[in-house]
C-alpha cells in the first residue's frame, strides 16, 4: 500500500470528485495500482453514477444480513456469530470493520471483564433498512 499518489492521479481525482468517499472505499482504492485500468474505471464509475459508491458500501456477502441482525438486536459479535453460523470469525470481524468505516454502524467498547463490544446502526445504517427491504422485494419479482 505505501504508494505515493500524485496530484492529478486517479486517486486524487476520485477523492476531489466525491468528498464522501468512505474510509473503506479509500482503503480499497489505495490497494489498487494508481494508473491501472481498475483505478481509472473506478474514477469513471464514481463520476458517472453515485449508485456505484452506494453499492460498494453495501457489497459483500454478509453485510446486508449483518445490518439487519444488528437492527433486530443482535448487537454483539457473539450474537451475530450465533445468528449466522456459516460466517467465520475473521470474515465477521472484517465485515464489521468495513461497515463501521462506511458509517453504517458504530462500535461501543464497554470496559468490563471481559471487555464487551456493542454495535448499533447509525442514522445512515437505519436509513439503509427500507432500501434493503425494497431490494429484497425487487429480487423476488
Amino acid at each position: 500500500m505505501g504508494a505515493t499518489h500524485k496530484k492529478g492521479s486517479a486517486y486524487t481525482e476520485l477523492i476531489n470528485f466525491n468528498n464522501q468517499v468512505t474510509g473503506f472505499q479509500l482503503l480499497y482504492i489505495l490497494m489498487i495500482k494508481e494508473n491501472s485500468s481498475n483505478a481509472v474505471n473506478k474514477v469513471f464509475l464514481y463520476r458517472s453514477c453515485r449508485i456505484n459508491g452506494a453499492l460498494d458500501t453495501i457489497s459483500g456477502r454478509w453485510k446486508a444480513l449483518i445490518v439487519i441482525h444488528i437492527s433486530e438486536g443482535n448487537d454483539r459479535f457473539s450474537l451475530l456469530k450465533g445468528a449466522m453460523p456459516g460466517i467465520t470469525d475473521q470474515t465477521l470481524g472484517k465485515q464489521l470493520k468495513e461497515l463501521e468505516a462506511s458509517g453504517l454502524i458504530s462500535k461501543t467498547i464497554i470496559p468490563a471483564v471481559p471487555v464487551r463490544v456493542d454495535y448499533a446502526l447509525t442514522p445512515k445504517g437505519k436509513a439503509l433498512l427500507p432500501i434493503l427491504a425494497s431490494l429484497s422485494e425487487w429480487s423476488d419479482m
